[in-house]
């Protein structure tokens, strides 16, 4: 059962960051105001406009139905953790929340590097202590 859960909200959360990414400007739905006549799509024209409010109701809809679907019980012990600075609970889908990458050479393979990462408040970010034989990378 926690195996269908997971995929349940790995699916959830992909369809979260693809409407995320619609809403900042990258909607390619072919009713927004972005392409402004439907007779030039079909002279392959497609003129450049401004991301409009066309399609951003319907965005913000289905932006709200996936967060409430990502708020059930079921999905709590994949989206909420433990800030390992403040130990204060920790969701993964805000925006504010960062991960914070460590990298080292591998000890088997020399030309290959592994990766650590540690999910943290954004405030906390800077005060997460990097492991021994570790070294922290900075990504915004």
């Amino acid at each position: 059962m926690t195996r269908k859960d997971r995929d349940e909200y790995y699916f959830l959360t992909e369809k979260l960051d693809e409407i995320s990414w619609a809403i900042k400007g990258g909607c390619n739905d072919i009713d927004c105001d972005k392409y402004l006549y439907k007779y030039l799509l079909k002279k392959k024209y497609r003129p450049v406009l401004e991301h409009n409010f066309s399609c951003m109701e319907h965005l913000k809809r289905d932006r709200a139905a996936v967060m409430r679907l990502l708020s059930q019980k079921k999905f709590r012990k994949y989206r909420y953790l433990a800030c390992p600075v403040c130990k204060k609970l920790l969701d993964k889908l805000d925006d504010r929340n960062k991960i914070v990458n460590f990298t080292r050479p591998s000890p088997t393979h020399e030309k290959y590097h592994e990766w650590k990462g540690v999910w943290a408040h954004g405030s906390c970010v800077s005060k997460v202590k990097t492991p021994e034989g570790w070294k922290k990378m900075f990504r915004e």
